[in-house]
């Protein structure tokens, strides 16, 4: 599941800047900072927009967002197990293995990183 500060700074990566971000949602960049550090979520119209620009489903985001909004109500369990089942797990592999590069500053020449690399690649 994908939440609106996930989807952010998935953006904010591909862009440079959540001022970018703003750009690409068509929002002052004020409300972008608002759904960052005040708990702020990404309307279902913005979470298309992000959808489309990160090359994701548009059921991935939106069941996400869906999930993300029913937090403490009864359907939240449904809808999260919903949302996980169609959010890419890719993107948090890449994410992931991108980590360790920067931390290890090594590329599968480290068995360790390779075998890593493996066992990400079979979960995909």
């Amino acid at each position: 599941m994908l939440s609106t500060v996930d989807i952010l700074a998935m953006m904010k990566e591909r862009l440079g800047s959540y001022y970018k971000v703003a750009q690409q949602l068509e929002v002052h960049p004020n409300r972008v900072n608002q759904m960052r550090h005040h708990g702020g979520k990404l309307t279902f119209e913005q979470g298309l927009i992000a959808a489309k620009f990160l090359g994701v489903s548009d059921e991935s985001i939106i069941l996400s967002l869906a999930a993300e909004r029913s937090r403490n109500t009864p359907s939240f369990g449904d809808l999260a197990r919903l949302a996980e089942k169609h959010t890419p797990k890719l993107s948090a592999v890449a994410g992931v293995f991108a980590l360790a590069i920067l931390a290890t500053g090594e590329i599968l020449t480290n068995p360790t990183v390779s075998s890593f690399t493996e066992s990400l690649t079979q979960m995909a």
